[in-house]
């Protein structure tokens, strides 16, 4: 019994043995199994990493090679995963192996994304192929040329603001006041005749005449033959009824003459009084115009020290750019400066235009006067168709009628010093001093525009030569309107290039508008690094030029045709730039729109010049007018330069050279429409590379699935994955494990 007894109790030791190793067993192969399954994970991970990169080195060579892009080639994606996946995983036969992690490859997914033509994509990769070379390039070579002129601009674009808008309302206020003294003229003439009428040369006294000593034409001739009219009517009255009337005749002849003076001197004085009526109006009206002309003036002066425009040469004249030397040689902004201050000449006082206003109603009330004679004298006359009339009075009323319109018209229509409206006249030419020296420069700096626009006539008919290339342009369109579809961009008109003025104040106006623009642009990209500046260095690197020295037979002859070397070079691939700068589809549009806005830019810069040469001309429109032909004939020299040598001094001041491709490069700021120059850029980059960007992706995403047979207790290592929250799955006694990896370009 006792035996028995121990040996129950051994039993019990065992089982209890038993089930402490089964425990310690089923822990140690719990971690075991988890070891394996983080290691499995871990080595899965590098899988689908190194799978999803050597997707992506795969990328398009002429893209890179070319433009500096990164995007996907042409080999299928999926293929080259799972090849890379399926070998990383066979690890060979061998009899003796003993495979701790035997990793199987399930499935494997790939997904390619962001392709190259999104907006958001190929801007971000312009950006990293130009994040370092751009703000350095873009300074340095043109930032710094330009930046000692833009006090001199600042000031020259305002002048020329300020003395253009003046030089329209001094030209009007000033026909104005002709037409005024016109009117006035015209008016004081309507009473030509009407002295005449009254007396044939004047006297201050009328000798009675016989009737019939010669014909009454005039009233003075009424007056003298009344009496003996009187005295002769009275005979014939006084006959007896046999008697015949012996001065019938001069009698009738009389009461003739002297009803058609009566009805000539009422017609006369009828329009005149009509004509003073109507011409003063108006002539008070002109009046006004040219008030309101010159208050305008004032207004302009007023305001022309806070322009908005300037603030971009302040930005560019205050910033700092690092290795750059100061250089005041081209500042000449004080001189310039001080023509605004001139600019009060070109004001009427106050007292004269109230002098040629009170002088039109001084004018009105002279002749009123006048009328007022003429009527009195009219009224005596009428008298001498009775037999009770009185010469005397006659003669009085039309000696003083004559009077009083003999120094109407001495005053206001005969010229003499004592004319009224010469005097004015006189006094408006010396105000005038230097028109006629303004309007022969005007003519000429039209003459010498005329010069330039046959230069852009001749480019613009090549097109007719090069026809040719017209499918080229048309298949670069569709490019372009499918690049504009698929970043869901509307496609609106497009830039229609700079025209060349027809008259030398709008073109100096023009010109010096691009330049605010220019400035303001180059301001702003100082004060922050912007995504447009980086695009435009970029195409200005990566896409070709015009070859400007094929048009230098034309500059320097507007008249002389163009030849098949220009011709040539109107093809697509040799105007890229110009493409994206202006976006026209045809052969010559971008060609021509770079040329008119490089002499607009060439025009500002030399009009600058010019205000500094001649601005010891006095008379502040006589230097404008001056300024601007000499800018005009400067800028097409310029031109001629710039086509024989590809380059062109900044200015006289500043002897630094600036390129055809700078040039370009500046009027890519000016030109901010970003999703047009990109769309532009992305439908050339497949026009010369037959890729379409749009197609080509620039970020991958691959998953894969691995299984692992688990080695002990599957079930529970599921239960552990369920409450560890895990997305792996367990089935039967495989364990799998799903990675993603990203890349992108």
């Amino acid at each position: 019994m006792v035996f028995a007894k121990r040996r129950s109790e051994n039993g019990s030791v065992s089982v209890f043995l038993i089930m402490i190793l089964a425990l310690i067993f089923t822990f140690v192969a719990l971690f075991i199994d988890y070891a394996r399954i983080a290691a499995m994970k871990v080595q899965s991970e590098r899988l689908v990493h190194a799978a999803v990169r050597s997707v992506m080195s795969s990328y398009d060579q002429e893209l890179q090679e070319r433009y500096g892009l990164f995007a996907y080639g042409e080999q299928s994606g999926d293929q080259i995963m799972a090849g890379v996946l399926n070998n990383s995983m066979d690890k060979g036969v061998r009899s003796d192996k003993f495979d701790v992690m035997p990793i199987e490859l399930d499935s494997s997914g790939l997904t390619m994304d962001r392709m190259l033509g999104e907006y958001d994509i190929f801007n971000r990769e312009i950006g990293e192929e130009m994040k370092y070379k751009a703000p350095i390039d873009f300074t340095l070579e043109i930032l710094g040329k330009f930046k000692p002129l833009s006090s001199s601009m600042k000031e020259a674009s305002d002048t020329v603001d300020v003395l253009r808008k003046l030089q329209k309302l001094y030209d009007k206020r000033e026909a104005a006041l002709d037409q005024m003294l016109t009117k006035q003229k015209k008016a004081a003439q309507s009473t030509s005749g009407i002295p005449g009428i009254l007396m044939g040369l004047y006297s201050n006294s009328i000798s009675n005449e016989s009737l019939g000593s010669s014909r009454v034409t005039t009233a003075a001739g009424v007056a003298a033959q009344y009496d003996d009219y009187v005295t002769k009517a009275n005979e014939d009255a006084n006959r007896d009824e046999d008697e015949d009337s012996q001065y019938r005749d001069e009698i009738d002849d009389y009461l003739t003459g002297s009803a058609d003076v009566l009805s000539r001197l009422g017609s006369k004085q009828s329009s005149a009084a009509q004509s003073h009526s109507e011409l003063l109006q108006e002539a008070h009206q002109a009046w006004q115009e040219a008030f309101d002309q010159n208050e305008r003036m004032k207004q302009v002066i007023a305001a022309s020290e806070s322009r908005a425009e300037s603030a971009g040469y302040d930005e560019v004249s205050g910033g700092s750019i690092p290795g750059a030397a100061a250089d005041t040689n081209g500042d000449d902004s004080s001189t310039i400066r001080g023509l605004r201050g001139q600019t009060e000449k070109l004001l009427l006082s106050e007292s004269l235009m109230k002098d040629l206003k009170n002088e039109i109603d001084r004018q009105q009330d002279e002749f009123s006067k006048a009328d007022r004679s003429i009527s009195g004298a009219t009224s005596v006359l009428a008298e001498s168709a009775g037999l009770n009339g009185s010469s005397g009075s006659m003669k009085n009323a039309v000696i003083s009628a004559r009077g009083i319109i003999d120094s109407y018209s001495r005053t206001y229509a005969e010229s003499g010093n004592v004319n009224k409206l010469d005097q004015e006249a006189a006094q408006l030419e010396q105000h005038r001093a230097s028109d006629k020296e303004r309007k022969e420069k005007e003519k000429q700096g039209k003459a010498k525009l005329k010069d330039a626009a046959n230069t852009l006539e001749r480019i613009n008919e090549l097109d007719k030569k090069a026809k040719e290339y017209m499918e080229e342009y048309k298949t670069l369109q569709s490019y372009y309107d499918e690049s504009m579809a698929f970043n869901k961009q509307l496609i609106d008109g497009s830039y229609q290039g700079a025209d060349l003025d027809n008259d030398p104040y709008d073109a100096g106006k023009s010109a010096m508008k691009d330049m605010d623009g220019l400035y303001g642009a180059m301001g702003g990209m100082m004060s922050g690094l912007k995504d447009e500046l980086l695009q435009n260095e970029y195409a200005a690197l990566y896409f070709k030029h015009f070859d400007i020295s094929s048009l230098k037979e034309a500059v320097k002859d507007p008249q002389a045709g163009l030849g098949d070397a220009v011709v040539d070079q109107l093809g697509v691939k040799n105007q890229e730039l110009e493409y994206i700068l202006y976006g026209f589809h045809n052969t010559v549009g971008n060609v021509s729109a770079a040329y008119a806005e490089i002499f607009a830019s060439r025009l500002a810069i030399r009009t600058m010049e010019g205000l500094v040469k001649n601005s010891g001309l006095g008379h502040p429109l006589l230097v404008l007018a001056a300024a601007l032909l000499y800018g005009i004939e400067m800028a097409i020299a310029d031109m001629i330069t710039l086509c024989e040598t590809g380059s062109v001094e900044l200015s006289s001041y500043i002897k630094v050279k600036i390129t055809y491709r700078d040039y370009l490069r500046l009027f890519l700021l000016i030109h901010s429409n970003n999703q047009k120059k990109m769309s532009r850029m992305l439908a050339l980059i497949r026009f010369n590379t037959g890729i379409n960007p749009a197609e080509r992706a620039t970020y991958a995403s691959g998953e894969v699935k691995v299984g692992m047979r688990l080695w002990f207790l599957p079930g529970v290592m599921k239960m552990v994955g369920y409450a560890g929250g895990s997305p792996d799955e367990v089935e039967g006694s495989r364990y799998y494990a799903v990675k993603q990896a990203d890349f992108s370009y």
